[in-house]
């Protein structure tokens, strides 16, 4: 068997084009690389949501009367009927910046109350509130999301009233408060 072998002669235009390429190819490569990290550092931490320790701990924070009738696999899925709202109608779209995502409180209610009839899910109007407080403090304590009245949102701190003195009186208005006998 006989191979040819052919050289072939590169001119210094083929070489300019050739490395202007690779150059190119580099630059779009590095371009998008550092477009994908800056959105991905733009993005908040992300939680994972443990769902074992969601079903514990909310469990141990229901009280009694919501213990004693619903089972380990109805708090699995109203758990997951919460979770399913929250997705649904509270997600920030990319680029939301119109400040905190408000919501009425018993919205979250409502649906689960419906969806629980649609997956035939036998629990009560109070059954579902209090998984969902339970819940909320989870996911609260996870880091997940996070809860503040609208109002304490909205107001400036300048703007909240100034505690009576009389009903928290200062270790400064009396000097012998600090000091011992």
């Amino acid at each position: 068997m006989e191979y040819a072998l052919t050289v072939v002669a590169l001119g210094g235009v083929e070489i300019a084009l050739t490395l202007l390429a690779v150059v190119l190819v580099v630059v779009i490569a590095l371009v998008s690389v550092g477009w994908a990290v800056g959105k991905t550092t733009s993005m908040p931490p992300q939680i994972v949501i443990d769902a074992e320790e969601a079903i514990e701990f909310c469990a141990e924070a229901l009280p009694v009367e919501v213990t004693s009738v619903v089972t380990y696999d109805e708090l699995r899925r109203l758990l997951r009927l919460h979770l399913e709202w929250i997705q649904a109608y509270h997600w920030a779209p990319e680029g939301y910046s119109d400040g905190p995502i408000l919501f009425e409180e018993l919205d979250a209610v409502d649906y689960m109350v419906e969806r629980a009839d649609t997956v035939d899910l036998d629990v009560s109007r109070d059954q579902i509130i209090a998984v969902i407080e339970a819940h909320s403090a989870y996911l609260q304590v996870a880091g997940a999301i996070h809860l503040e009245d609208p109002v304490t949102i909205e107001t400036d701190l300048a703007e909240l009233p100034i505690l009576d003195q009389a009903e928290s009186p200062s270790i400064l208005d009396d000097p012998s408060a600090g000091s011992e006998g």
